[in-house]
C-alpha cells in the first residue's frame, strides 16, 4: 500500500489504542472474498467519514467509531 495509506492506518491504530496487527486481523476476519488491501482502504475511508459525521473522535476505549467503520466497511456475512 501507499505510504499515506499506511500512515492513516497507523493513526487509526493510535487513536483506537490497537496494534496494526489487531486492526488488520479484524478486517481480515470480516472481508470474506474481498481483497485484503482493498478492504483496508475502504475501512480507512469509512473510519474517517464516520468521524466527520460524529464531529470528532472518541478517546476512551474501543470507540463506537471503530465498530461503525468496521461494520460499514467490512460487514459480517
Amino acid at each position: 500500500m501507499e505510504p499515506y495509506i499506511w500512515d492513516s492506518l497507523k493513526e487509526i491504530c493510535e487513536r483506537e489504542r490497537l496494534t496494526l496487527n489487531e486492526i488488520c486481523t479484524q478486517i481480515d476476519e470480516r472481508r470474506g472474498e474481498a481483497n485484503l488491501t482493498a478492504s483496508i482502504r475502504v475501512f480507512i475511508v469509512s473510519y474517517y467519514r464516520t468521524a466527520i459525521g460524529q464531529r470528532g473522535f472518541s478517546e476512551d476505549g474501543q470507540s463506537p467509531l471503530l465498530r461503525k467503520a468496521m461494520d460499514d466497511a467490512v460487514p459480517l456475512d
